[in-house]
């Protein structure tokens, strides 16, 4: 008895045969099996559920707090020098707390935070730089700041300074 070898060539396009064959034959019946109805839960395992001790919801938290740039306005190009005004406001019940304050800039997030407040007025709920030059191009800024309870805020402003 003799063997037929076959080349690397025919073996493969064998192989796209076969595997669209198998394709064709599975998505001739899909359709058939997506449309017969199947349950997703069974009346018993409903039942048990049903009489499973509930759990009371957990109580709302509180929000977190809130970070709004007030000035200047970055839906369009801003020109230097510019005054950056953010105001923060706590959850309910709860004050800004000024010592957790961060501010990054760009991708790989410089840490920025004591230069801006080097120069900024700080209140209990936000804070303004005067007369802050920033280089023509597009610019990224985070922010973050934490309240009194402990939850905490983060904010990126992405803008565009012209020459």
């Amino acid at each position: 008895m003799t063997q037929r070898l076959r080349s690397p060539v025919q073996h493969a396009g064998m192989q796209r045969r076969s595997v669209l064959v198998t394709t064709v034959v599975a998505l001739a019946t899909f359709p058939a099996i997506a449309q017969q109805p199947w349950k997703l839960i069974t009346p018993d395992e409903e039942a048990r559920d049903s009489a499973a001790p509930q759990v009371p919801a957990p109580p709302d938290l509180p929000p977190p707090p809130t970070i709004d740039l007030v000035r200047p306005d970055i839906s369009r190009p801003i020109g230097n020098p510019t005054t950056i005004e953010v105001r923060f406001s706590p959850g309910p019940g709860h004050s800004i707390d000024m010592r957790t304050f961060n501010a990054t800039y760009g991708l790989l997030g410089i840490n920025i935070t004591r230069r801006l407040l080097d120069h900024a007025v700080t209140t209990p709920n936000g804070l303004a730089a005067e007369n802050v030059e920033l280089p023509t191009g597009r610019h990224r800024v985070t922010m973050s700041i934490a309240d009194t309870s402990g939850k905490t805020a983060s904010r990126t402003f992405n803008f565009s300074v012209s020459a």
